[in-house]
């Protein structure tokens, strides 16, 4: 079973971060196929690429993650 094939069954929102240069995971054949086959619309999904390859900038990607919790979770208490 491919992962692909469950990417429609999310309704939940999704943050995808991924980075230009992943020879893993390529952008054109990998990661926008995944991100478009995503079950939520547009506002409750969102892609974010960065000019890296497979492993992302860390405080980058933790901002981001935080931003995207405190929209979609509310802000922490």
């Amino acid at each position: 079973v491919h992962p692909i094939n469950f990417a429609g069954r999310m309704k939940q929102p999704v943050l995808v971060l991924n980075g230009r240069f992943d020879p893993i995971f390529p952008v054109t054949i990998s990661q926008l196929p995944f991100y478009r086959s995503l079950g939520p619309a547009e506002p409750l999904k969102h892609r974010i690429e960065y000019d890296w390859g497979h492993g992302l900038p860390l405080n980058e990607s933790i901002k981001e993650t935080l931003a995207w919790f405190d929209r979609h979770l509310g802000p922490v208490k």
